[in-house]
């Protein structure tokens, strides 16, 4: 059976709604959660709330976004391939679903995230369809991915370590 993958121009930005990251005060278990509003705009408000310990943070209208690397670049501050920290765009916080992996740090916004890239990896057929309204274009998620992504040799290590971010939610 072919497992097949259609891209309908799903980007980024759709994964945005919730961004599990690190709490900087207790570093608890994907206890932060980034709340936007369902239509994202650059002056949506973000609001940043602990579960566990009750941190509270709020990312202003007008306040600007942290300067970030481009899309899927290995931001390390790293001395070793073990040490990596992919930080959300908002607040600078380290994202919760991160891990190394071939050589390079997969990482993944929320849930929703990591099942478009388990879906995306474990897909045999891949396919491109244009968006309604813009046609074809360069700006999906998907056309966006790393070559090491996309590759079929990294393909089970990448389906590992997707499985062990899934776990770390549980």
């Amino acid at each position: 059976m072919v497992i097949r993958f259609r891209n309908y121009g799903t980007r980024l930005s759709d994964f945005e709604e919730e961004i599990l990251v690190s709490c900087p005060q207790c570093y608890a278990y994907g206890g932060l959660r980034l709340r936007t509003a369902k239509i994202l705009t650059v002056n949506s408000d973000k609001r940043i709330t602990c579960q566990h310990c009750s941190y509270t943070k709020q990312h202003s209208k007008n306040g600007k976004r942290k300067a970030t690397l481009p899309l899927w670049q290995n931001n390390s501050k790293a001395k070793s391939n073990s040490d990596y920290e992919i930080l959300d765009h908002f607040f600078g916080l380290p994202l919760w679903l991160q891990t190394s992996c071939c050589g390079q740090v997969l990482w993944a916004y929320n849930k929703a995230h990591l099942k478009f890239l388990e879906s995306y990896v474990q897909s045999r057929l891949r396919e491109r369809l244009p968006d309604d309204t813009l046609g074809w274009h360069n700006g999906s998620l998907a056309s966006r991915l790393p070559r090491w992504i996309k590759l079929t040799q990294h393909r089970e290590k990448i389906l590992q370590k997707i499985q062990q971010l899934k776990h770390s939610l549980e």
